[in-house]
């Protein structure tokens, strides 16, 4: 394996709210700095972004299979708790946007 090769992957269930808080204090810190600073906050904010749009992704295709088949009082409520995060964490991206 090449040292290009190396991936991270970071479950946004159980490590988003971490994954997310360091993103965004990325881009509070760094996007009114010089310009290798601004890279790299516009850099975390891509991060930022594609790591919703992965987390909306998975958040729908869960509901589709759960309200397709066997759907407990559990899987709702992991469903519910995964929603409020991920409206959390959109609302947060709007706000370092401003």
């Amino acid at each position: 394996m090449a040292l290009s090769d190396v991936e991270l992957t970071v479950n946004l269930y159980t490590e988003g709210d971490k994954f997310f808080d360091l993103l965004k204090a990325a881009v509070r810190d760094w996007q009114g700095g010089w310009g290798h600073e601004r890279e790299r906050a516009a850099y975390a904010m891509e991060l930022y972004e594609r790591s919703l749009k992965l987390m909306r992704a998975h958040l729908e295709e869960a509901k589709a299979k759960a309200e397709g088949g066997y759907f407990t009082d559990q899987d709702r409520r992991i469903l519910n708790r995964t929603e409020e995060k991920l409206a959390y964490w959109e609302k947060k991206l709007e706000e370092i946007r401003k």
